[in-house]
């Protein structure tokens, strides 16, 4: 697994894209579906049949993990 790189966050309002999510996080597109599918990883919404994270999720998630 990749490093994790963290952009700041705290004027990003809104919801981040799966592919934006990823990045965020440094991980595969797949390993973000791999956890959806295991009840793991940040909190997520489908909006419109899409799935989104929150930004402000994404950076939760990364200070509450190891």
């Amino acid at each position: 697994m990749a490093a994790r790189t963290q952009t700041p966050t705290r004027s990003r309002p809104g919801w981040a894209t799966t592919d934006q999510a990823a990045q965020h996080l440094g991980v595969a597109r797949q390993t973000l579906a791999n956890w959806r599918s295991q009840g793991r990883g940040p909190t997520w919404s489908k909006r419109g049949g899409v799935v989104r994270y929150r930004w402000a999720d994404l950076d939760a998630w990364m200070s509450d993990s190891p």
